[in-house]
């Protein structure tokens, strides 16, 4: 079975701004949900949308220095954005100098396999390795096989397991890490 490389889709890059914040988070709450509500919603997911995923909450995430915002849009319209956190360390393997989490890497649905969120997280990791962070990791949920199989293909490996907890239930999520090489080793 021959394998195809995934259609790329014109979009522009741009660091995400606070007035960013209304589309960031109709954006997410929409992706959170086409995730992880996928037999229905449940009174804990709708709860934790309304208290993670509203426009107030990222509006503070992007204004927050040590958090770093990269948007894809397509003829001015969000379609994608990753979200990563500077100097924050590995919760399962502590890396060996600085290291910064990939909080979200959210691509609404008709633009996913098209080349997006790989350039956005290529972004992610040129950026980090320009502020002295050769270590990136992430947690995806378990469930999410093709979020797993994203990242894996992309160089990151699985170092164990960190619960997320959301009133009361537990949610395995796996924690992959990449190490990136500087710029000048490459």
């Amino acid at each position: 079975m021959a394998i195809t490389a995934p259609r790329t889709v014109d979009v522009s890059f741009r660091a995400g701004r606070p007035g960013d914040a209304l589309c960031v988070g109709v954006l997410a709450m929409q992706v959170f949900l086409d995730t992880y509500a996928t037999e229905g919603i449940q009174p804990d997911l709708a709860r934790e949308v309304l208290n993670e995923y509203m426009p107030q909450a990222f509006e503070r995430r992007l204004s927050h220095e040590a958090q770093v915002f990269l948007l894809a849009e397509r003829q001015g319209r969000l379609v994608a954005f990753a979200e990563l956190t500077l100097n924050d360390p590995c919760p399962v393997e502590a890396p060996h100098g600085r290291s910064a989490e990939v909080v979200r890497l959210y691509v609404q649905s008709p633009f996913q396999a098209k080349g997006i969120g790989s350039a956005l997280l290529e972004r992610l990791e040129d950026l980090a390795v320009r502020r002295g962070i050769f270590t990136l990791w992430l947690s995806a949920w378990s469930g999410n096989s093709r979020a797993l199989a994203f990242y894996r293909a992309r160089g990151y490996g699985d170092v164990g397991v960190v619960n997320h907890e959301i009133e009361g239930r537990t949610y395995e999520n796996r924690v992959l890490i990449k190490k990136l090489r500087p710029m000048n080793a490459i």
